[in-house]
């Protein structure tokens, strides 16, 4: 799976027409299961850094957490993981929830099932939540210091969201999905090219 992601001359995600961005859609983690709650997400990118747009349809917002770096993913949330290059141990994570939490972090993977958080420790990513009609947004922007490549070529990545059950039990959603109940399987994130 590829998606290709378009220059723009946009300074900040609010300047973007986002309908001319293609969007990708996230489908059942399992593959096979239909989404209940669509979501989509559209990014471009800058001189300065990547500029994404999160749309995502709910009925209930279930989380609480908003202080920068708090475990979000223990709510719901939706996700980028992004790994600028060749190598799957290492990649970021960011995150946000439906009321303004954001977590950033670097990971150290050892691909056999054990991740290590190395966190930001500044929040540099400017982000906005807003309400919609189907559920709420998210305009993003991921300055290019963090990423340990130039933006150009072809990265790995992938989208995920997890969405709470009245019972707390999960739907997990991603681009490319990993089969399993766990995000962090580098060997599944999908192609993310330059043009």
């Amino acid at each position: 799976m590829t998606y290709e992601i378009v220059k723009t001359t946009a300074i900040l995600p609010v300047d973007v027409d986002w309908n001319s961005i293609k969007a990708f859609s996230l489908i059942s983690n399992d593959g096979v299961s239909e989404a209940l709650y669509k979501t989509q997400c559209r990014m471009c990118y800058n001189e300065n850094g990547i500029l994404l747009k999160y749309e995502v349809h709910d009925d209930k917002i279930n989380c609480a957490m908003t202080n920068y770096n708090d475990p979000i993913y223990d709510e719901e949330t939706v996700e980028l993981f992004i790994q600028p290059t060749d190598d799957m141990h290492s990649y970021l994570e960011v995150e946000w929830n439906g009321i303004g939490g954001v977590f950033l972090s670097n990971i150290d993977n050892d691909l056999k099932g054990t991740t290590k958080t190395l966190f930001v420790e500044d929040n540099i990513v400017k982000s906005d939540i807003y309400g919609e009609d189907f559920g709420w947004s998210v305009l993003g922007f991921l300055p290019k210091s963090l990423f340990s490549a130039p933006m150009m070529g072809e990265w790995r990545f992938n989208g995920y969201r997890i969405k709470r059950k009245p019972d707390n039990s999960m739907y997990l959603y991603a681009f490319s999905p990993t089969i399993e109940e766990r995000f962090h399987i580098p060997e599944k994130f999908a192609v993310l090219k330059f043009v």
